[in-house]
């Protein structure tokens, strides 16, 4: 029996996202009882809760989210474990890394417990050495349960990775949930809305497991 588990945080009226983005807010815009159908009026950033990042993010003239290719979204991943504390930067020695990766790799910090709190901007991140590893031994798609793999408490510090890995036409997917619940090898779908000419989108993360 094929078994899925949601790798996604819920989108919500008023929930808290990466510092300066546009707030996420839902309205009625239709009911059943005035219009006969419920309709509703949705207000939200490209990076809104678990999302991901286009080449265009960062990089001018780079991929927008409807240009890149699905089977770079969908397929096999691995998943790196480490124990990190808050604002640690982790290199590749403190990960177990394969000689050659699949296409999607996550880094699970455990920083989702953490996802809508002050906390969540003291996440760990990611060094530019681990992100040109992780690049040459195969990684299309950073994925990570935190909310960016660059400093989010400490902006003065640039967005190296981003820069990196966007400029490279690479993908990132920030605020995944759950990838404690998922085994290390590990099929992933990381599709996002099909938004024309857009930087970014929210997306629906999911792993086939069992």
């Amino acid at each position: 029996m094929t078994n899925y588990v949601d790798l996604s945080h819920p989108l919500r009226t008023g929930m808290p996202g990466y510092p300066g983005d546009p707030t996420v807010e839902f309205a009625s815009a239709l009911t059943i009882a005035s219009d006969g159908v419920a309709v509703e009026r949705l207000s939200l950033g490209s990076h809104a809760g678990t999302h991901l990042d286009a080449p265009a993010h960062a990089v001018r003239g780079g991929r927008t989210v409807d240009a890149i290719p699905l089977d770079r979204l969908i397929g096999d991943a691995l998943v790196l474990r480490a124990v990190a504390a808050a604002d640690q930067r982790i290199g590749p020695a403190d990960l177990a890394i394969p000689a050659t990766l699949p296409g999607i790799v996550c880094i699970a910090t455990g920083w989702d417990a953490h996802f809508g709190t002050a906390q969540a901007l003291r996440h760990p991140v990611v060094t530019l050495e681990l992100a040109e590893t992780l690049w040459a031994r195969g990684a299309r798609v950073l994925a990570l349960d935190t909310l960016s793999p660059d400093p989010t408490a400490q902006p003065d510090q640039g967005m190296p990775v981003h820069e990196y890995w966007l400029g490279l036409d690479g993908v990132i997917v920030e605020n995944l949930r759950a990838l404690a619940q998922i085994p290390d090898a590990v099929e992933l779908s990381l599709v996002p809305l099909r938004l024309a000419g857009v930087d970014g989108s929210p997306i629906r993360a999911v792993a086939r497991v069992g």
